[in-house]
């Protein structure tokens, strides 16, 4: 039994590291071919190596890399705690496959020559960079974090700074990567701006793959035909179901009422079981901040 479970959660962890080192490319090639050849400054380390890189050409990954390392470091040294393995192989890999990307195949190179070589020069690229680099680094590090990793960065300095000011982990983050932002305004004054927009984008679509992917619902349902829904749940769903107890107040009668934590995809599989069982059912549907345990999110 124990090798059993040793198997299992072997499997699991080794779909974790696939599909955050997937979402590592992806948000790669988001940095690579649009935030650093447009000096796209969204906030975090990647954002203070791109302006670095800017004026000193010194490699984005490697930097990445350097800084993370450090942040690491301190994270040990001042707040007791390491990060996790999986947050340490992101951090890493992210910097390893930009600098792949960037130095190795000269992938930063790729935008700028198909504009130049369409004649398309009237397009505001840097608008259109800041939109899909958001876009693209967003979506992977949704991955990234879906799957209980980081790529590392300003959250560990946000940290550091509540703990030695007494600042809000929300309001340092704010204030580091606002810095970091803003510094792009020696590239050029207007890029601040584009930094924000991608920033937004950033937080948008990160928010959006956590939810697509986690997203669930609480269904409260009353039916004179419990037993026969909640059986076709188990049966059907696979899901577990728990009673809870209820009193009409025009009829004064007591009510069972059930309650299911669904996958949003599975909602309409339930609607046709109470369909099929009870046409005259109530129903509410309830949204989640978050579900953990059984046949949804991990606890650790």
């Amino acid at each position: 039994m124990e090798g059993d479970y040793s198997k299992f959660k072997n499997k699991f962890l080794l779909k974790d590291f696939l599909i955050i080192t997937i979402g590592v490319i992806i948000t790669a090639f988001g940095l690579v071919l649009f935030m650093i050849p447009y000096n796209i400054i969204a906030g975090g380390v990647s954002g203070l190596a791109i302006i670095f890189n800017h004026f000193f050409g010194w490699w984005v990954g490697l930097q990445m890399l350097i800084y993370n390392l450090i942040l690491f470091y301190l994270s040990f040294k001042l707040l007791g705690t390491g990060l996790g393995v999986k947050s340490v192989y992101s951090a890493i890999l992210l910097s390893l496959f930009t600098d792949l990307l960037q130095q190795g195949f000269n992938m930063d190179q790729l935008i700028p020559n198909l504009i130049e070589k369409s004649g398309s020069s009237s397009i505001e690229i840097t608008l259109l960079s800041a939109f899909y680099g958001g876009l693209i680094t967003g979506f992977g590090m949704g991955l990234v974090i879906w799957k209980g990793s980081t790529t590392g960065g300003t959250d560990i300095i946000a940290m550091i700074l509540n703990k030695v000011f007494s600042i809000s982990v929300g309001t340092g983050l704010m204030i580091t990567d606002t810095i970091i932002t803003a510094s792009s305004i020696f590239i050029n004054p207007l890029l601040p701006m584009y930094g924000v927009m991608a920033i937004f984008i950033t937080a948008r679509t990160i928010d959006g793959v956590l939810e697509g992917f986690e997203s669930t619902r609480t269904i409260l349902v009353i039916s004179d035909h419990y037993e026969d829904i909640k059986n076709d749940i188990f049966n059907v769903l696979d899901r577990g179901v728990t009673y809870l107890k209820g009193v009409g107040s025009f009829s004064g009668q007591d009510k069972i009422v059930l309650m299911v934590v669904l996958s949003r995809n599975e909602i309409g599989t339930l609607k046709k079981i109470i369909d099929n069982r009870d046409k005259e059912a109530f129903m509410v549907v309830l949204p989640n901040a978050e579900a953990i345990g059984y046949g949804f999110k991990k606890i650790s």
